[in-house]
């Protein structure tokens, strides 16, 4: 299988031999830091389990925080995970898997689920179905009730210290720096050109790591990549809309 995450070699060993033996757990809690590429993992995961792939398939499904009402502002920290997501979440794992061996839940920012919604979650880890794998995924893992947290199986994914990068990811962040200081025409060619790569997701967890390393990164392109990267890894959202607008509003 052809992986879509980069590095993360015993982790991926880890899930290999627990396909090979047949001991997969039911629920899985991936920590690490933000924009490490923890979502785009468990995509691969589903992969290497279902031999499908998840967008759009029946048998996997992508759980996100949300504002509650509607009228208030949707920035990230207004988001939460409600007991209504649950309730919906248990419903679709009620179903035995269309294609698959599994019927995939990804819970992203599990941190977010609210109190009632961690109970509700609790009560679906204690009773699960040989058909399911719930993966929870968390830069905070700390906020997560400790009930919840004891019945998974935990993942780490922690920064590479390795400090050279291949030369083709490095000739890709290289062409990547260059185009911030060009203009609208170029950027765009460029989103076009990384679309038509399919490998945009690697570039940018890529980058994301270079500029963490870096003494005195710039704070607001961190954070714009790592709000693209979080968009990414959603196959609902639209990837080259989402890289366009990101090379758009690239500070020079």
């Amino acid at each position: 299988m052809n992986w879509n995450t980069a590095g993360f070699e015993k982790n991926k060993k880890y899930f290999i031999n627990a396909v090979e033996n047949g001991n997969l757990s039911h629920a899985y809690l991936f920590s690490g830091p933000e924009g490490i590429g923890k979502k785009v993992f468990a995509y691969d995961v589903f992969r290497l389990i279902n031999q499908r792939e998840p967008e759009n398939a029946p048998d996997f499904k992508l759980l996100t925080p949300r504002v509650e009402d509607d009228d208030l502002p949707a920035g990230r920290h207004g988001t939460k995970i409600y007991i209504e997501d649950i309730r919906k979440l248990k419903s679709y794992l009620s179903l035995k898997p269309y294609f698959g061996p599994y019927k995939f839940v990804v819970i992203n920012d599990a941190d977010r689920l609210v109190a009632e919604a961690s109970n509700a979650m609790l009560k679906l880890l204690e009773e699960p179905s040989p058909f399911t794998i719930i993966i929870l995924i968390s830069s905070k893992p700390k906020f997560i009730l400790p009930t919840v947290l004891s019945r998974c199986e935990k993942v780490q994914f922690l920064p590479s210290r390795e400090k050279e990068v291949d030369k083709e990811t490095a000739k890709a962040i290289d062409e990547f720096m260059k185009i911030s200081k060009e203009g609208l025409c170029e950027r765009m060619q460029y989103a076009e050109k990384l679309f038509a790569g399919k490998d945009y997701q690697n570039l940018i967890i890529g980058l994301i790591h270079t500029l963490r390393a870096i003494e005195n990164p710039n704070h607001k392109v961190l954070k714009n990549l790592l709000r693209l990267n979080s968009l990414l890894s959603q196959p609902q959202f639209n990837h080259r809309l989402a890289l366009e607008n990101f090379l758009i509003n690239l500070p020079q």
